[in-house]
């Protein structure tokens, strides 16, 4: 078998069902993939929905993204290790993509994405988040998102899975790029909710990640720094987005900040070029 697509799941049945189509509609053929749902003890429908596109439905009492796509990799008997995360769809030809990548040897690899339902000026944003990331992935080794994560299984065994860190998947990225080759594909060949962006906002969002990468897996040298901090962990987000509405604040004061980060980004990447 070619590949096991691994969906870590816990109370995601507003998602996870277009996710599951989505991986079930793939051009390859299905009996080279197998799809597994690792839940973390759903309350909801998750679990019900799931068993209705699933190979495979493992239930865990335990909690964590890091954990449930440790616990679904347990049982996964794919080549190839494909991580979607419940809110997250993929285009019908994804796996064939990422095949030919895979099969020239790179230890890991995420594709482009597109967020959905935003605005003009959000899909600017989008486009430079993946224009940095490719151009980085050129520079160095790619960073992988979790959004979309692919993997050898050999190499996913040989480096240890996920850990509990704050930011876990830039953290698995950096010990494969001890492996070997990551890659980033320009490709948009993912789609993903912008609930995290609705919840948070442009700035508190922007601070989320920011506060996370310092604390990378619960450590941070400086006291003075932690007790400034509002982030220490990662946190889930459950947000329908037809009750959600628009949580991004004054949408002038929006407006100025994605300009502002669109001018810093772009004439970074004009002196790499």
């Amino acid at each position: 078998m070619d590949f096991s697509v691994i969906v870590p799941a816990l109370n995601e049945e507003t998602h996870i069902e277009a996710c599951l189509k989505s991986i079930s509609r793939q051009k390859l053929q299905r009996n080279r993939y197998e799809i597994i749902v690792s839940d973390g003890g759903s309350d909801d429908r998750t679990i019900e929905i799931a068993r209705k596109y699933a190979d495979k439905v493992i239930v865990s009492k335990k909690k964590g993204i890091w954990w449930g796509r440790n616990q679904g990799a347990k049982f996964a008997k794919g080549k190839y290790l494909v991580f979607i995360d419940a809110d997250t769809r993929v285009k019908e030809n994804y796996l064939e993509t990422v095949h030919e990548y895979l099969e020239l040897g790179v230890v890991g690899l995420t594709t482009g994405f597109e967020i959905e339902g935003l605005g003009l000026k959000m899909k600017m944003l989008e486009h430079i988040i993946n224009s940095y990331l490719y151009l980085n992935s050129k520079i160095s080794n790619a960073s992988l998102v979790g959004i979309n994560l692919c993997v050898p299984r050999a190499i996913f065994l040989k480096v240890g899975g996920f850990k509990n860190y704050a930011l876990e998947d830039a953290a698995f990225s950096r010990e494969l790029r001890k492996e070997g080759q990551t890659c980033f594909l320009i490709q948009k060949m993912a789609v993903t909710s912008a609930r995290r962006l609705e919840a948070y906002g442009m700035v508190g969002l922007c601070r989320y990640y920011f506060e996370l990468g310092l604390i990378d897996g619960g450590n941070i040298s400086n006291p003075y720094i932690s007790k400034y901090m509002k982030y220490r962990e990662y946190n889930p987000i459950r947000i329908d987005r037809q009750r959600a509405g628009d949580k991004s604040g004054n949408s002038k004061e929006l407006s100025k900040l994605i300009r502002g980060v669109e001018k810093k980004v772009l004439k970074w990447s004009q002196r790499l070029t």
